[in-house]
């Protein structure tokens, strides 16, 4: 029979009351309204503290959806619930002008379970991207208001199979969903009467399948080298997209005046906008419940994907980040020593092209696993620091400080106690 029945219905209820969470607190930065907004790598965890590695990351305490066949790495009679939040302090610049403001909010929840010894499953709700912007530009001739809100999240099942020793294969597939919507508001300073705004939606909903392998050797007694690979094929989106135009006709009744719109665009996603394919190698070394260092490769072809019919509009994603955690002494009775502490650092050239200037960022990390009584249990909490840096004087740099809290439940709800 199952242990700790009690958290049965709580977990469940956490799980599925985050169905259809909003994403737009999440962030707040101005390149958010290029693309499909700002990426989520799909990392959670210790791997957040780790400078986002996960590739070829094996544990069987934490979860890791950024590699299906990692799911194997728990034992038979182990559950584990992740659930995570974070804050974000944002800080722009641009010239001589600067701006700040904090936002955050929910960030992922998932689930993983054993189906024997050799085969396991995880299901779960993450970000698969952010758009989050409100900005003001002042001009002679008009004042333009710009803002953003929505993003993609991926509802996820993934099964992962141990082969034979040292290899195993795995394979999310993911809903994704969500809605983006695009506000231009444009205010004439000589007639106001001439006010116009432009909103452009996004509707969203289509399949995506990861497919990830892991192959294990080992070094020495309790030591591991572990290579993981994921690769996602380039797909169409489904969904809607329409462009309405309001014009706002002042009134001699009311002080508000009135205010007409019309669809000036609407058609199918599908043909016109596009995934690309994505390739993700990572290379882990691990020294059983010590030392565990990654090094993670991100590569997406965003280049040669449709965005409004058109393949000049991204660009080639590559992404460097590597990361270690380090335990003192997992069976010290001295809390301190029992605690991981974790460290990390990742560069990336984005996708983002604006002005024909890609947009890179930089950023490092830190953070601490928490266990609990149990010692299985875990509270991650994660710092990251995070610059994107203005190609050019005119455009905005951002600097960000994150911090995330998340809450892993690992306990042995499958463990059959022997009748004395």
């Amino acid at each position: 029979m199952l242990k700790n029945k009690r958290w049965i219905p709580f977990l469940m209820l956490m799980f599925v009351g985050t169905v259809g969470y909003s994403q737009s607190n999440n962030t707040n930065t101005p390149y958010s309204r290029y693309g499909y907004g700002k990426l989520g790598d799909h990392s959670i965890g210790m791997s957040r503290a780790m400078g986002g590695v996960g590739y070829g990351l094996r544990t069987n305490q934490q979860i890791n959806p950024m590699n299906p066949a990692s799911y194997t790495a728990m034992d038979s009679l182990t559950f584990l619930f992740d659930i995570g939040a974070d804050i974000q302090f944002n800080r722009f610049e641009e010239g001589d002008l600067k701006n700040s403001d904090t936002g955050g909010g929910f960030d992922y929840v998932a689930l993983q379970f054993p189906l024997g010894r050799r085969f396991a499953a995880s299901a779960g709700l993450l970000p698969y991207s952010y758009v989050g912007y409100n900005y003001l530009q002042k001009g002679a001739e008009a004042r333009v208001t710009s803002n953003g809100e929505g993003g993609i999240s991926l509802a996820y099942i993934g099964f992962a199979a141990n082969l034979f020793k040292g290899l195993n294969l795995g394979v999310n597939v993911n809903y994704m969903f969500g809605n983006m919507s695009y506000l231009t508001d444009i205010l004439p300073v000589a007639d106001y009467t001439q006010r116009t705004m432009y909103e452009t939606s996004m509707q969203v909903n289509n399949a995506l399948f990861q497919i990830g392998a892991q192959y294990t050797y080992g070094l020495a007694e309790n030591k591991d080298l572990t290579l993981g690979v994921v690769y996602s094929p380039s797909l169409s989106l489904r969904g809607d997209y329409q462009v309405t135009k309001t014009l706002y006709t002042p009134s001699s009744t009311t002080s508000n005046g009135d205010y007409s719109t019309e669809v000036m665009e609407e058609s199918s996603l599908k043909d016109r906008y596009e995934l690309p394919m994505t390739i993700g190698v990572g290379l882990t070394y691990s020294q059983h419940r010590k030392l565990t260092v990654g090094l993670d490769v991100t590569y997406q072809n965003w280049a040669n994907a449709n965005y409004a019919g058109r393949t000049d509009t991204l660009c080639n994603r590559l992404k460097f980040a590597a990361g270690a955690e380090y335990i003192p002494n997992f069976m010290s009775s001295r809390y301190l020593k029992a605690i991981r502490y974790r460290l990390g650092a990742f560069y990336e050239k984005s996708y983002l092209q604006v002005d024909s200037h890609q947009l890179d960022e930089y950023g490092v990390s830190c953070g601490f696993g928490l266990p609990l009584r149990s010692e299985r249990s875990i509270v991650n909490i994660g710092f990251e620091y995070v610059r994107q840096k203005a190609p050019i004087k005119s455009m905005v740099g951002q600097d960000y400080f994150r911090i995330s809290l998340g809450l892993t439940f690992n306990e042995l709800w499958f463990f059959k106690p022997k009748l004395q």
